[in-house]
């Protein structure tokens, strides 16, 4: 199971959607990394895997995208705005459909 993130920095002020397996080691790589200080904004647990939803995030906001110099994932920060509302209801629909198809199955059997 892997990890959708929202990161949030304070300095510039930008969001990171983000994948890992292990939030904690991740946000620390990132902060250290990264200027200003970073903090989990949310986080869902993806039982099925988060890359594809991760990147159909990435493509849905590319108006958005706003790529840091240097730094760990430093081609996944976006600007902010009120997108990030509906790119985290998103995340959170994919999430809870993910663990249906999870717990659905078990209950079938």
């Amino acid at each position: 199971m892997s990890y959708l993130y929202f990161l949030t920095s304070t300095n510039p002020t930008r969001y990171k959607i983000g994948i890992g397996w292990h939030l904690y080691r991740r946000h620390k790589q990132v902060d250290k990394t990264t200027r200003g200080s970073q903090r989990v904004l949310v986080a869902f647990i993806m039982p099925l895997g988060a890359r594809w939803a991760e990147t159909f995030l990435h493509r849905r906001y590319k108006r958005s995208h706003a790529p840091l110099k240097y730094g760990s994932g430093r081609t996944e920060w976006f600007k902010r705005g009120a997108w990030i509302v509906e790119a985290i209801a998103i995340a959170g629909l994919i999430s809870a459909g993910q663990w249906c198809v999870v717990w659905g199955s078990v209950y079938l059997i």
